[in-house]
């Protein structure tokens, strides 16, 4: 058997936060994982999921804006998006203001999808986390969030 924990202290904090990390993007890679993580979400791509993430909360994008934020040209993200717009995810309209731009917006579908995966997501966590103290949960909650907060600034364009 492959081990695949190392005792904390054996190395930095950075290596140790490092192997953790990959130790959760390959849990998320594996198919059962995905599903138990996104239920009926889970037949997306990972990069569906997360454009699926920058819409949510917003009332209109622009697709111009989510290529930035993806971090892609538009032509890209235009394939991207064509693929959420046939599963019914995303609609796409004209701006008023701009014709040349297209603005997107999620599809009732697609709200609905979002909805049921967080919470599908958010049962799993904390279920796994249930035997934890609430003191550590709430902790690891708040570093995870800086963390994935200074990723956000450390962006790669």
């Amino acid at each position: 058997m492959i081990p695949m924990t190392k005792k904390l202290g054996a190395e930095s904090p950075g290596a140790e936060v490092h192997g953790a990390l990959v130790r959760v993007l390959r849990w998320t890679s594996r198919r059962a994982n995905r599903q138990r993580l996104y239920g009926k979400a889970a037949e997306l791509s990972p990069n569906e999921v997360w454009l699926l993430d920058a819409m949510t909360g917003a009332e209109r994008v622009r697709l111009s804006d989510l290529a930035a934020w993806q971090g892609v040209d538009k032509s890209t993200i235009t394939v991207q998006v064509r693929k959420l717009e046939e599963r019914g995810l995303l609609q796409r309209s004209a701006d008023a203001t701009d014709r040349r731009a297209a603005l997107l917006v999620l599809t009732a579908r697609g709200r609905s999808l979002q909805k049921r995966r967080v919470e599908t997501g958010t049962a799993l966590i904390d279920a796994l986390l249930l035997q934890w103290p609430i003191e550590e949960r709430e902790a690891f909650a708040t570093y995870f969030h800086r963390f994935a907060d200074q990723l956000d600034d450390h962006n790669a364009s």
